[in-house]
């Protein structure tokens, strides 16, 4: 099988600025696709951007805050503005929280969880949906985690997760007879710059983590990058 061929496609990566999103970001690119990646962070976003330049597309950097509908409409503006179409769309942006019983979990992260790990990737597939169906072409790829089919305890992280890949099995069916795919990837545990610390701050133990994984060795970003890179590509048009 040669290499996934993905020039000429536009691809809009959400939080996309470090970690696993980086990586597809990179991933993408390296498959010859223009990369929009949208991050709150300023600084990581702009660096991404100029990292991955270097492979020589375009890119477009935009900072952004998924959560709030306005921002997730200007970065479909200013992909369309740009680049004129909206190919590929990879909901990456996330975060997680202590691993906790709900009695002590602070209710804090109940509300930040919902907004960035489900109402933030809900909003970018609502407005990639018209733009996608009425290219007659597109691929959503959310990005899940195993936490959203194996019960771990992350009792806010791992239900927003079921809810993720519910939400791409719906929208997989509704939008199949148009052209448009959606999919998700559910890793296990990913060396991230997050993990890091919180294996750093003692929020992880390492050992646990490992003694969880049947191979017993957690994978890098680029890992599930490259299976991203597949889903975007026609390899996996029936997909």
């Amino acid at each position: 099988m040669d290499m996934p061929e993905l020039s000429g496609k536009t691809a809009i990566i959400t939080g996309g600025g470090s970690g696993i999103g980086k990586a597809i970001a990179e991933a993408l690119a390296g498959a010859g696709a223009s990369a929009v990646i949208a991050d709150i962070n300023a600084e990581f976003v702009h660096q991404a951007c100029s990292d991955i330049e270097r492979l020589g597309v375009q890119t477009v950097a935009i900072e952004a805050d998924i959560t709030q509908r306005e921002q997730v409409e200007l970065i479909f503006e200013r992909t369309l503005e740009v680049f004129g179409r909206v190919d590929i769309l990879v909901n990456n942006a996330g975060t997680t929280h202590p691993a906790q019983s709900i009695c002590d979990l602070d209710l804090e992260y109940v509300d930040r969880i919902f907004e960035l790990d489900f109402k933030g990737l809900y909003l970018c597939c609502r407005q990639a949906g018209p733009i996608m169906t009425g290219q007659a072409s597109g691929c959503i790829i959310n990005i899940s985690s195993m936490a959203g089919i194996t019960p771990l305890p992350l009792v806010m992280y791992g239900p927003m997760k079921s809810a993720v890949n519910m939400l791409t099995r719906i929208l997989a069916r509704e939008w199949a007879d148009t052209g448009v795919r959606v999919n998700a990837v559910a890793p296990g545990y990913v060396m991230t710059p997050l993990i890091q610390g919180m294996i750093s701050s003692g929020q992880r133990d390492p050992k646990t983590l490992l003694e969880r994984i049947p191979m017993h060795a957690m994978m890098d970003p680029e890992d599930i990058a490259r299976a991203c890179v597949f889903l975007a590509s026609a390899d996996a048009r029936f997909i």
